[in-house]
């Protein structure tokens, strides 16, 4: 059994966001984190509850994501791509909506950091969209051979068969 392999060309400018955005998602993580040590009396009521479990989804969400952008943009099957298109939109962002409006007012960090995040999401979807959509990296089009240069390539197939089957005979 031949495999073929096929290049992949990965966006640079979409791997430094990423890499940039781990450090600003690793920054928001744990100042919400210490926001959240620091009003740890507030943590008993419903309201304190409700932003724990948002903050371990958005924290576990954010990682799943960016994982899958990596993973994405460095390997040329998408496996992960339905991850991030349902991570995002249903998970991390409502509950990075729900711990800003429930740390409004209080932090001026916070909101820093977390308008540094979704501007790096912002930017990331931006580049996603010019390079994989429009772009279109993969699917350059073949320049039509010449009839000699395709049997040669027949040939070259056929003769690449034959060494394989030699190969597993052995």
């Amino acid at each position: 059994m031949a495999f073929s392999v096929s290049p992949h060309r990965a966006n640079l400018v979409l791997q430094m966001l990423l890499q940039a955005n781990t450090y600003v998602s690793l920054a928001w993580a744990l100042s919400h984190l210490l926001h959240m040590l620091i009003r740890f009396n507030h943590l008993c009521n419903l309201e304190g509850l409700s932003m724990l479990a948002a903050y371990i989804l958005a924290v576990s969400a954010e990682s799943v994501r960016l994982w899958a952008g990596y993973s994405i943009n460095l390997s040329s099957g998408a496996t992960a791509m339905w991850l991030l298109l349902t991570v995002t939109p249903c998970i991390l962002l409502p509950s990075m909506a729900f711990l800003r409006l429930s740390s409004a007012g209080r932090s001026l960090w916070l909101r820093i950091v977390t308008n540094a995040v979704l501007a790096m999401i912002a930017l990331e979807v931006v580049v996603c969209l010019v390079h994989f959509v429009i772009c279109k990296p993969g699917s350059r089009k073949k320049m039509p051979m010449s009839p000699e240069k395709e049997e040669l390539d027949e040939e070259e197939q056929l003769s690449a068969r034959v060494k394989l089957k030699n190969r597993q005979q052995t």
